[in-house]
């Protein structure tokens, strides 16, 4: 047996005990549990506000404790101090041959933690026979035990009365009374406060000790409750409504909150076992939970939530705070489950395990998060102006093609001999040529290059992912020699069930499937897509569970003559199904072989038995464990040269593979259960995310983009080093090669933010004598420069002792040079700092007789009259 782990664990699994709320604490009586050194536990008990971490044992001898399974506890009337328990039975071997034992009942003591056997074995008083699956209900001084079985099967005296002032019995098994419903096992009964007993679920009880679990039961269906009124002593039975009527249940659990509405949760249903499910576990978890209203006897239905209980049976729950229901334990096939849960019946939904509490470092990590957003959204904001800011000043630009063009190719700038700009010349043509070569070479590199594979792990949100497909052989069964035929049962660890995936295959594999000419008996468990697996911690409405759990029944055989062969496939992609013809029943993506051997080499595995991967032989009597993990090859598609080279939008194939790993454990398994199974075989996800090998070309045209501009780049900073930088034009292409409207739009924007007959620096000279048809005035002034700048340095040098005895300068000569020094510094940054486009248009802009349109508006209008 396995301890699934659950929501507020006691790291006690437990099933088959009974509980109550007494003095602000839950107290949870017998039950089994597989550990030594005793299998049914004591006393327990956990504060009403269920932390488990006070989960404590009281501390009473477990070896003298009324060591029982099924049984009942309630408190004694009389004396709060004083507990009872009634029937249960320990799971022992008896002799049928003895006649039935007197009911077992025990009291402890609260303020010793002692424990009284009330038992009377020789007594001639009428009392009741031992039993279990049975009910009681307590109402007034008196406890009611109705229905149960013993080991030797059905009850006839199934009604009885416990009075706790004289320690007495009194039998309520009378046919005389009107309406008593007969016996049943597997039910609840809860009284409510006007004395009614409420009888819900159920079975007719059937078969013995060992024949019962095998046995298909008949269930009472809910929709009708049977009601004993303690008070009149009469049976009377109840039509109940709603608008859904919860499933037929047996073995589940009840309770009454203190305004009389009864909460019934798990259970399952009547098949026998192993082929039995579990309330809830066939995808709809909202019929764990129902609601009777008995003040009008309708049912109610809570909405499902992850934080209610895996399905189960066997459970225990007790009423706390009046309105609150705290469930827990219980077995789901052969899980056995630890965990605590709480329902609330005025919110009518499962509480979660711990309230969300405020930190502080969580305030001070939302207040870091949403400064670090206003800051984000600032920068943007600023960014973006700053786009547009660059943006308009962009638009003031404007070149021409052909001269860039001659700027490109040959450019010396002024006062540069010739040497120098046809030794950049040489170099450039030098560089291309290299440039070039490595673009060759580049090219023969991708057309060459080798494919690598990127890996990289993808997820879900929820992180959740597919089961495999897995074929199960038993090995050594011959329905000759045998009486029972292997087969297989499935569950998750959260209690879902998955035996109706399991497709029995045998008729199918017998003609192609060979091991050393053995005769197999073969299944295939292939699931549902959307029944998946998430983590334990994980219990989204998505996820069914984190481990599958199959169990395997039939006749035991020695280990060395029955083996299990176990197959792992990916879902999207199983043999299976088209080699030995197998119904795919969810319409899959239809099955295509990635390659032409493929489909041979299978068969032929599959008839010489060549299997190495994915391939195991287990012991069919031990439990053994497995692990897989999905993965996906996306392999380029190379027909055609843009999924060979460019390295952008290429088109994949994708394989689906699995990778898995199993192994048994040594020793042999041991169960209780009936039937026994004759081993399991635990199955999980090592990873709840698909590994993706993605074929990739080491090189790529877009990779060569990469390598070609950062070649390029160096050649033009090396060429800058050597030459020096030339000004780039703030113009670029879309500006030089505009036309018609666009054109005149750029020249436009120029004219209307500059002045009319403005000079524009670098273009137009600072004064007339610089222009080219003032020569002569230029020569003048020339040498009249030529004068003032040879004057001996002694001669203009002034004293600082006498600042009086220098000789004033006209103005005209001191505004003459410095227009000159302005000229000069004009012609020096129109050679080596900037480029003078922007200035030029500007400069062409600013002609009048350059734009028709302007022309016409400057012609004086003429007079009409």
């Amino acid at each position: 047996m396995f301890a699934g782990q659950e929501l507020r664990s006691t790291d006690r699994p437990i099933y088959g005990l009974s509980a109550l709320s007494l003095n602000d604490r839950v107290y949870f009586y017998g039950g089994y549990y597989a550990v030594p050194p005793w299998n049914m536990e004591a006393m327990w008990s956990i504060p009403n506000t269920v932390s488990t971490s006070q989960f404590t044992q009281l501390a009473t001898d477990p070896y003298a404790s009324p060591a029982l399974i099924h049984g009942s506890l309630v408190t004694s009337p009389l004396n709060n101090q004083l507990l009872y328990t009634f029937g249960g039975h320990h799971p022992e071997k008896v002799d049928p041959a003895l006649p039935p034992e007197p009911m077992r009942y025990y009291v402890l003591d609260m303020a010793s933690l002692a424990w009284s056997p009330l038992q009377k074995v020789n007594s001639t008083t009428p009392q009741p026979l031992e039993r279990y699956w049975h009910s009681t209900a307590l109402h007034g001084n008196t406890a009611y035990i109705f229905g149960g079985m013993n080991i030797t099967g059905p009850l006839n005296d199934y009604f009885w009365a416990y009075d706790f002032t004289s320690d007495g019995w009194r039998s309520l098994s009378s046919n005389t009374i009107q309406d008593t419903p007969p016996t049943r096992c597997g039910h609840t009964a809860t009284m409510l406060s006007n004395g009614q007993m409420v009888i819900l679920g159920g079975y007719a009880c059937v078969g013995n000790y060992t024949t019962n679990p095998i046995t298909t039961k008949s269930l009472f269906p809910l929709n009708e409750a049977a009601i004993y009124d303690s008070i009149h002593g009469t049976w009377h039975s109840q039509r109940l409504g709603g608008s859904i009527i919860p499933d037929a249940r047996t073995y589940h659990t009840a309770v009454t909150t203190s305004d009389d509405r009864i909460i019934i949760c798990g259970g399952q249903d009547g098949l026998e076992q192993p082929f039995h499910t579990y309330i809830s576990s066939q995808g709809d978890a909202s019929a764990m939970t129902a609601i009777l209203d008995t003040t009008r006897w309708t049912w109610s239905i809570p909405d499902a939530s992850p934080y209610q209980p895996f399905p189960r049976s066997f459970a225990a729950a007790s009423v706390v705070n009046g309105s609150k229901m705290v469930y827990g334990f219980g077995l789901n096939y052969h899980t056995i489950y630890d965990g605590l849960y709480v329902f609330d019946a005025d919110k009518e939904a499962w509480l979660p395990e711990d309230p969300p509490s405020h930190d502080a470092s969580d305030s001070h990590s939302v207040l870091f998060k949403a400064g670090m957003a206003v800051l984000g959204i600032c920068l943007g904001v600023i960014l973006l102006l700053g786009c547009i800011w660059f943006y308009r000043r962009r638009r003031k630009a404007k070149g021409s093609v052909l001269a860039g063009m001659k700027r490109m190719i040959w450019h010396p700038r002024t006062g540069e001999p010739l040497w120098a700009e046809l030794a950049r010349l040489l170099f450039r043509i030098l560089f291309f040529g290299v440039f070039v070569a490595i673009v060759a070479i580049i090219v023969l590199q991708v057309r060459n290059s080798p494919i690598i594979d990127q890996k990289f792990y993808r997820h879900t949100e929820d992180y959740t992912i597919d089961v495999p497909d897995i074929r199960f052989c038993f090995d050594g069964w011959y329905p000759d020699q045998v009486n029972t035929m292997p087969f297989l049962r499935c569950a998750t660890d959260f209690g879902d069930s998955c035996s109706q995936y399991i497709i029995n295959i045998t008729d199918s594999v017998r003609t192609g499937l060979d091991y050393y000419g053995e005769q197999l008996t073969c299944f295939l468990f292939r699931s549902s897509p959307d029944f998946r697996l998430g983590r334990t911690s994980d219990r989204s409405s998505s996820s069914s569970g984190s481990y599958l759990k199959f169990h395997y029944y039939g006749d035991h055989l020695p280990s060395n003559q029955s083996r299990i062969h176990v197959t792992f496939y990916n879902k999207y992609h199983d043999p299976n199904l088209p080699v030995y013809n197998i119904h795919d029943p969810y319409n899959l993506p239809k099955f295509n072989w990635y390659s032409k051997d493929e489909n041979a080499a299978f068969q032929a595995a599959e008839q010489a038995n060549l299997r190495t991967d994915n391939a195991f032989d287990l012991d069919t009597n031990t439990v053994s464990t497995g692990s897989y993990e999905l993965s996906e090859r996306q392999v380029i598609i190379s027909d055609n040269v843009w999924n060979k080279y460019s390295g952008i939008g290429t088109s994949r194939s994708v394989m689906h593979q699995i990778q898995s790993q199993a192994m048994s454990e040594p020793a042999a398994a041991h169960y209780n259960s009936i039937p026994a199974p004759m081993g399991a075989f635990n199955v999980f996800p090592s990873r709840y995310e698909i590994a993706v090998s993605r074929e990739q070309r080491a090189f790529t045209l877009l990779n060569a983009m990469g390598i070609i501009g950062g070649i390029s780049g160096l050649l033009l900073g090396l060429q800058a080093l050597l030459f020096g930088f030339r000004p780039r034009s703030p113009w670029g292409w879309v500006h030089r090669w505009s036309f018609g409207q666009m054109r005149r739009s750029l020249l436009h924007g120029l004219r209307s933010r500059f002045p009319q007959g403005a000079n524009v620096p670098i273009v137009h000279p600072v004064h007339r004598r610089f222009s080219v048809v003032q020569r002569e005035h230029q020569k003048q002034m020339r040498q009249r420069l030529k004068k003032i700048y040879d004057v001996d340095d002694e001669e203009t040098k002034l004293s600082d002792d006498d600042d009086d005895g220098s000789v004033e300068e006209e103005r005209g000569d001191r505004m003459a040079r410095l227009e000159e020094r302005l000229h000069v510094f004009e012609l020096l940054f129109q050679a080596y700092y900037i480029n003078d486009e922007v200035f030029r248009s500007l400069a062409y802009a600013l002609k009048p007789a350059d734009h028709p349109q302007q022309r016409k508006r400057q012609q004086p209008q003429k007079n009409p009259s």
